[in-house]
Parts: structure tokens; sequence; C-alpha cells
């Protein structure tokens, strides 16, 4: 047995607050069995009170030992939290309570299964309740931060998990607005508002984002921290009166005290300081983030509190739970594209990107993570942050992070923001990422097992081909190898350039025909699933009598509904490109969204992406209207979607499909150019004129014999969405003009 303590020169008693005691197995097993009622028999020779001691002893040496990761499993090894649960619920010394409520704030977030064994034991929450209301501020603090993990575990009912964050939270705002404990709060206060959007609100209501903002400042710059205003007093005043009353139980006596993570102690040395400041800065951060990650109010409310150089410096921090927390406060306030142009992309004197990109490559995995959504959204919409990221190097570090190997959420991010960086891209952009990401690469992103990933892949190939023929023929000359730039005129956005032209490099007839199968079998693959999907989903359904229409789905906080791009005389319309901030739950489409498709939301998405993709070829002149139109299974599945989404209920089964389905159709069907042939090129011009209008024929008549032209009558008569209802009697007007026409 290894036993290593300092000892208080006071009170030969192990210095807790210092966290020097260092046990070995052997040793921990031995303190872990005094925890429980044999070892206060023991020690007492049957007195009650005395022999309440030594399971309170040994309660404080845990918590002591709890501090450090190895000696917190290994406690939980000796069974140190069952015993500790015991000694709460049964001991009526209050230094026992208050010891073991000190080792329990530390092992039950490391220890689910602890949280199950307490969640089962009404005796624990009772006092855990009681605690709340104890005169010790250190005491109530250690009782919310156990209450943080227990109301997060799925045992806990809904009602009960409501009902302690209601109590816990007041107590967490007073415990901030006191100067004495404000330091060691935010990371309980983090833990329990996390996930919770009633909390945040609460939290926020109080004002506490200008608090954290002013303590994260105050810490950074060794000035003081901002009182508390009389309208956060009221908030939590409010939150207080409507909390629950603690339930009956034995209370803690008044005045016992305990060492909470971040309380200053006598003994604590130059280390222990910068450790404190390091928790302090992480606590802040975390629950900062926490607090915007979803509010608005409270993003403005924290770039108003002119912290954010010290969050950008926060993200280089040594240590690495700030590099990850502050990482974390970035993400969220990028999340939304007002707080992008309100500053954010200027936070830090104009060095976040770089350091963003820096941390791409954090041996820390949740630093990568933040790091990546937040790039994910700086780069949606500024071509500037586009810029930046390239220039630092973001973009062979966000094509390295969406390898096998790297964790699946990571992965999403990094390849969501490939995809944010094609949206509106110029032409330097996406030769950049053709270059940075092989075509090889992207396919199999594209049949990856991570369905976030797979589909944020098929938004790559749908931004690469929106434009004009000239993006979607370099589209087609990347996926047979070619790497060469768009010409300044094929960027993207709506304008047309003359159909056929290639700035990349007309591919050999062979080399082109094996890329249009390359490229157009992916995506008829994943079309073909999600209508086969469709058809499952109905054949499943009872029938029912007047089924309501589908209600929209929530959209992103940027713009996200565009009309078609603008049209040239023979060229077809752009279907859109795809953006999405990464909160939003999927990258929304540059028209208006339908609810997800219920048979498959996976696969629906997907196959969003993917019909958008094929529309916007289809603007690639008539050798990739032919290629599309060759592939009669491809057809065949867009005329089963169109016929599937007549009516109600087969709306809500085709959900998002719809509108680009159409589209395709519109493609497909779009006129010939009209004009009269110059004098130079007469002959030629009025033979391709010829051709294409005998394609076009062909083309129509093909899919009116799949049925196509039913279909979109039945989607123009009685789809619920406007939308679809508009574009279809479009697709129809075109697909009967062309299958009449000489």
């Amino acid at each position: 047995m290894v036993v290593h303590q300092l000892t208080s020169p006071s009170s030969g008693l192990p210095d807790v607050a210092a966290g020097s005691l260092r046990l070995d197995a052997p040793a921990m097993a031995t303190v872990v069995r005094c925890l429980g009622p044999a070892a206060a028999t023991a020690g007492s020779g049957g007195s009650g009170a005395a022999g309440g001691a030594v399971p309170a002893m040994a309660a404080t040496v845990v918590a002591c030992c709890c501090r450090r990761e190895e000696e917190r499993s290994l406690a939980i090894a000796c069974g140190a939290p069952s015993g500790l649960l015991a000694l709460l619920a049964e001991s009526e010394r209050a230094d026992a309570q208050v010891a073991a409520l000190e080792g329990l704030s530390l092992l039950l977030p490391a220890h689910p299964p602890a949280c199950e064994a307490a969640l089962a034991r009404p005796a624990v929450t009772q006092r855990l309740t009681a605690a709340l209301r104890d005169p010790s501020p250190a005491t109530r603090l250690l009782a919310a931060g156990c209450i943080a993990a227990l109301s997060r575990h799925p045992s806990c009912g809904a009602e009960q998990s409501e009902a302690m964050q209601r109590s816990a939270l007041p107590v967490l705002l007073r415990l901030l607005a006191n100067p004495a404990t404000r330091p060691a709060v935010p990371a309980v206060l983090a833990a329990l508002i996390e996930g919770s959007e009633r909390l945040q609100k609460a939290a926020a209501d109080a004002d506490t984002v200008r608090l954290l903002a002013g303590l994260l400042a105050a810490e950074a710059s060794g000035g003081a921290a901002p009182a508390v205003t009389a309208a956060g007093a009221a908030a939590v005043g409010c939150l207080a009166s409507a909390a629950p009353a603690a339930t009956v139980g034995p209370s803690t006596a008044a005045g016992t005290a305990a060492t909470a993570p971040g309380l200053g102690s006598p003994g604590s040395g130059a280390g222990s300081a910068s450790s404190c400041s390091a928790a302090l800065r992480e606590g802040c951060l975390r629950a900062l983030g926490s607090l915007c990650l979803n509010r608005d109010d409270s993003r403005r409310q924290l770039l108003e509190a002119k912290v954010l150089r010290h969050i950008v410096r926060c993200l280089e921090d040594p240590c690495e739970g700030v590099r990850a927390a502050a990482a974390l406060v970035v993400r969220a306030l990028s999340r939304c594209v007002r707080t992008l142009r309100g500053g954010l992309l200027e936070g830090g004197r104009g060095e976040l990107a770089p350091v963003l990109v820096k941390l791409l490559g954090d041996a820390n995995a949740d630093v990568r993570a933040s790091a990546a959504a937040a790039v994910c959204n700086l780069v949606l919409d500024f071509s500037a942050a586009k810029a930046a990221v390239l220039a630092a190097g973001g973009l062979p570090a966000l094509v390295a992070l969406t390898a096998q190997g790297q964790p699946p959420g990571l992965r999403h991010h990094a390849a969501w923001a490939l995809g944010n960086m094609l949206y509106r891209a110029d032409a330097g952009v996406r030769a950049a990422v053709m270059q940075a990401l092989p075509w090889s690469s992207l396919a199999k992103l594209a049949a990856d097992t991570e369905t976030g990933v797979a589909e944020q892949a098929l938004v790559c190939l749908r931004n690469l081909a929106l434009g004009d023929a000239a993006a979607a023929a370099a589209t087609v000359a990347w996926v047979g190898g070619s790497h060469a730039p768009l010409a300044a005129g094929g960027s993207c956005g709506g304008g047309s350039g003359p159909v056929g032209a290639s700035a990349a490099g007309p591919l050999a007839d062979a080399a082109e025909a094996e890329a249009h199968e390359a490229l157009l079998g992916l995506l008829q693959e994943r079309i073909e699933g999600a209508a086969a999907a469709v058809a499952a989903e109905l054949a499943s359904r009872p029938a029912v009598a007047g089924a309501e229409g589908v209600e929209p789905m929530e959209g992103v906080e940027s713009e996200d509904s565009e009309g078609a791009a603008g049209r040239a005389a023979g060229a077809s319309p752009s279907a859109g490109d795809s953006r999405g901030l990464e909160h939003s739950g999927g990258s929304a489409a540059a028209c208006s969204p339908a609810a997800p498709a219920p048979a498959s939301a996976s696969r629906s998405a997907a196959a969003v992406h993917a019909l958008y993709a094929v529309a916007n070829l289809l603007t690639g002149g008539p050798r990739l209207k032919a290629a599309v139109a060759g592939r009669r299974p491809l057809l065949g599945a867009m005329t089963a979607l169109l016929r599937a989404g007549g009516g109600a209920e087969g709306a809500a089964a085709v959900g998002e499909l719809a509108l680009p389905t159409v589209w395709c159709i519109i493609n497909l069907t779009w006129p010939a150019p009209s004009s009269a042939p110059s004098a130079a090129t007469g002959g030629e011009a009025v033979l391709a004129g010829r051709a294409e209008q005998e394609a076009l024929r062909a083309r129509c008549r093909a899919l009116s014999e799949l049925g196509a032209e039913a279909a979109l009558e039945g989607l123009a008569e009685e789809h619920p969405q406007r939308d679809v209802r508009e574009r279809a009697r479009t697709a129809l007007e075109q697909l009967r003009r062309g299958a009449d026409s000489c």
C-alpha cells in the first residue's frame, strides 16, 4: 500500500484542497471500505457520533483523490460511488454528508451507473434537494453539481429532471452573483443548461451572458468581475420563487465547509492557481457556448460585451479544455448569419480564420470538431472568409478530416464545410476544391456509411455543377480527371454562358462518356433508392381520407428561398445550389423545402441533393442532356416520384423530392435556341438547331411514354405547395410543346 500525503500543520489531517494525496489501488480499496457502516462501528466501539468520523474522513480522502482522472477511475473501480451514495443517504453527520457530496460531484459525471444508482434511491435526491438550501455556498454548489449530472441521465424521468433542474438553476445563478463562489459556478452551470433551451433562456434572462463575459474579461485582465444588475437579480428571484420547495429531510449543519472546484484554499500554490484560472476560463466559455448555441439574443449580448478578442486568444490556450470551450463559443456565434456580418469575421483583429484552421489539426477531437463546425459556418456566404480559409491552408485540412478513422461527427462537419465552401463560390475557389478533393475521394465519401458524410458529398456535387454550361462541363471534366480551372465567366450564382462551352478543356469522347457514366451512375443510384423507398412507404400505408398536406419545415436563420437562376436564350435554368448553417440539421436547399420524407429521411435527403445535381448538370448542353435521357431507369425513377407526389398523402411521402424532380424535367424539356444563325455559321447552326429539336422531341416523348405528362398534371393540380404546382405547370407546358415540335 502506497500513500503520499501533505498534512495541514494545524490539524494533521490531509490537506484536501491542495490535492496532494495520492493512493495506489490497495490504499484506495482500504479507504473505500472505510466508507461502510462496519468501519464506523469498529472505529467507535459502537458509539454512533464518534463512529461516523471514520466514514467522513474516508469520504474526504476519496474526494481529494478524485480530482485526478486516473484516480477517479481507480475510485470507481474500488466501488467508491456506492459507498458515497450510502453515506449521503444514511449518515446524520453534516461533515460526512458534505464530504460525500464533494466526492459524488466529481464521480457522478464520470460514471453513469452511479447516476442510475443515485436516482434509484429517493433518500439521495432528498438530501441533494435539501443541500441546495444549505447555509454554506460551497455545499449548495456541490449539490447543484450532483443534480446537473443526475438530471441528464437517461433514467431520470422528464418530470423529475425538470424539477431538479428548476431547483438548481436559481441556486447557481445566485452563486454566480456571489463574488466568493463565482469562479467555481460556470462549469457547473454549463453542465446544467447544456442541451436545454428552456434552461438556457431562463439563464439568459437573468443577465448570465453579461456576467460570464465580464468574468472572462476580468480573468484575462486581472480586473474586477461585473456586478449583478437589478434586472438580473429580479430574474433570479422569479426563478427561485418558481422552483419547487426542498424535500423535507435531514439538513446539513450551518457553517460546514467543502472544497469546490475553483474555490480558493490555503496551501494552494502557483500551479493550483494556474489550474483554477484555466478551469475558470473553460467553465465561462462552455457556459457561454451553451447559452449562445440556439439564441440570437445571447449571441448579440456576447458580441456587445466586447470579449471576442479574449475568446480568440483562448483558442490558442495551452489547456485543451479551454481551447475546446473557446471553439464551442465561436461555433455558437457563427451559427447566425447576422452575427457573422456583425463582426465575428473580424474577431480578434482578423486572425480568426487562420486560428480556426490551425485548430483543425489539434490533438483534441472536441477542439477539431468545434473548429470544423465554425469553419463550416464561416465560409457559408462570405467570399472574404473563403479566401482567408484557403490562404491559411484550410482546404487540405478539411479534406484530411473527412478520412476514415476520424470521429463521425467531425467527418460530417468537415464534409459540410467543403459543401459550404462551394456555395456561391467563384472560379478560383471551385478550382481549388476540385484540386484538393479528387473525384475518386468524393465518390468514396458519397458511398460512406455515415449518412451525414454521404449527404454532404452530394451537396458538393450539387454546388459544383450549379451556374452555367461552363460549370457543368468543368464538373464533368473533373470527374474525368481534368483539373483545369473554370473560365472567369463560369463561376456560379445563376449566370449563363454559351451552351457546351467548357473552360476545363474538352474531354475525348470516350473519356467524356466514362465521366458521364461515373457521375450519373452515382446520382442515379441515390434517386432510384429514394423512389423505391417512397413506393414502399405508400404501399404500406392504409388509405386515409382527408389527409392533410405537409407543413414546411423550419429553415435556417439565413435566407434560404431563392428563385431559379436567370435564363439566357437556349440555356436551361439552374435549379439552385445548397447551403446550410451547421445547426440546421441538414443543408437547406436554395428552393423552399418541404417536410422530409418519412419513409427514409437520410435516403430522401441524399436523393434531394442528387436530383438537384442532375438538374444543374442538365444546364451543360446537349451532350449532358443526351447522357441523362439515355438512362431509361433514371427517367423511370423520376417519373415514379412525380406520379407518387400527387395529392396530400403522396406529397407527404415524397416530401422534398418533388421540387428537384420537377426541375430535372424542366431542364430536360427546355426548348432549343430559336435565334437566327449568323452568315458565317448559317449552315452548321441550322443543322445543329434541327438536331437539338429532334433530341428535344425524343426526350419529351420518352418522358410521356413513362407517364410523366399525367404525373405532372396531378402535381400541377393537387400538390399542397404552390412552388411545386407552378413548376409542374411549367414542366408540363414544355413537355407538351416539345413532344409536338417539328
